[in-house]
Parts: structure tokens; C-alpha cells; sequence
């Protein structure tokens, strides 16, 4: 299996002006995210079934099961960025490297049914917690470690990308 080049592009800029490849345009409403998380954990429910989800299609490209384990991981990621940005004052939130996560993962050879129900706890969980949501919540800060400022609601709606990004990716 050949080995994916490392995605080195700062995708933050797709909060200020959308992403043509998605459709995402960075105006959503962050309070309607959780009902797209579920609807989103349902349709990788449905990829990963596929009868070919571990294989990938195309060399520079991850299967639909590799693209399953990075969402799962993700949707964990933003939860926990999201817990620590409720809890404390302007954190400075940890970096998440998703190419080497993918590879400390093993994501090549992941098994589609166990990240699937795994792909929905994360979604349903980063989703319990956004729900519950109000008022200033959606504006306490949190700092990357790069400087870069989000507020809850910059982070859900980055998360959101994420989210139909990566089910474009894999045809869903």
C-alpha cells in the first residue's frame, strides 16, 4: 500500500471563505450541528458496508475506512477541544496531527465494523455535548498552538467541514 503525502494546508481558511469542493460556506449555524452529526454517523454507517471500504480507490487517496477512523477521531478531538474550552479560560488546545495519528492508528488496516459503531459513539457524544450548549458558551475562546483563535462556535463550525468534507471524499 503506497503512502499517502501528508495534507500540510492550514484548513481554517475555509471559515472565512468556504469550501467549493464541500459546498461549505461558513455561515452555517453552529446549533444545527448535532442533528448533522447524526445524520452524518448514519451515512458512515452505511460507507462502511461497502464491500470495498478498506481498499483505496486511488493512490494519493485513503479508503472509506481510513476516512471512517480519521472522523472518528476527530469528532473525539473537537469533544474534548470543546470540554476544555467550557472549563477553562482561553486554553491553548493540543495539536492533533491527523496524518500521524493515521499512522500511529494503523487506519490501513482498521476493521469497517469496528469503527463504525465507534464512529457513531464519537459522533453522538460530540453532539450530547453540543446540544446542551447556550448563550456565552458559544463564545469562549480556545487558542491552537499556533496562535490561531476559535471560539466554540468557530470550532463546531470547523468540525462541520470536517464532517462534509470527508463524506464527499468517499462518495457519500
Amino acid at each position: 500500500m503506497s503512502e499517502i503525502i501528508p495534507d500540510t494546508r492550514d484548513w481554517t481558511d475555509v471559515l472565512a471563505g468556504g469550501c467549493s469542493e464541500c459546498g461549505f460556506t461558513g455561515t452555517e449555524d453552529p446549533t444545527g450541528v448535532p442533528s448533522t452529526l447524526a445524520e452524518a454517523a448514519a451515512a458512515w454507517q452505511t460507507v462502511l458496508t461497502r464491500d470495498d471500504a478498506t481498499e483505496r480507490h486511488s493512490p494519493d487517496r485513503w479508503s472509506d475506512v481510513e476516512y471512517a477512523s480519521h472522523m472518528r477521531d476527530v469528532l473525539d478531538e473537537f469533544r474534548r477541544r470543546t470540554e476544555r474550552m467550557l472549563a477553562e479560560t482561553e486554553p491553548t488546545l493540543d495539536n492533533f496531527d491527523g496524518d500521524a495519528v493515521a499512522v500511529e492508528s494503523d487506519y490501513a488496516h482498521a476493521d469497517p465494523a469496528e469503527v463504525a459503531p465507534a464512529l457513531r459513539a464519537a459522533a453522538e457524544s460530540y453532539a450530547g455535548l453540543l446540544s446542551k450548549l447556550s448563550g456565552e458558551e458559544w463564545d469562549r475562546r480556545g487558542f491552537r498552538s499556533d496562535g490561531h483563535s476559535f471560539t466554540v462556535a468557530s470550532l463546531t463550525l470547523y468540525g462541520l467541514h470536517e464532517v462534509r468534507h470527508h463524506l464527499g471524499d468517499v462518495g457519500a
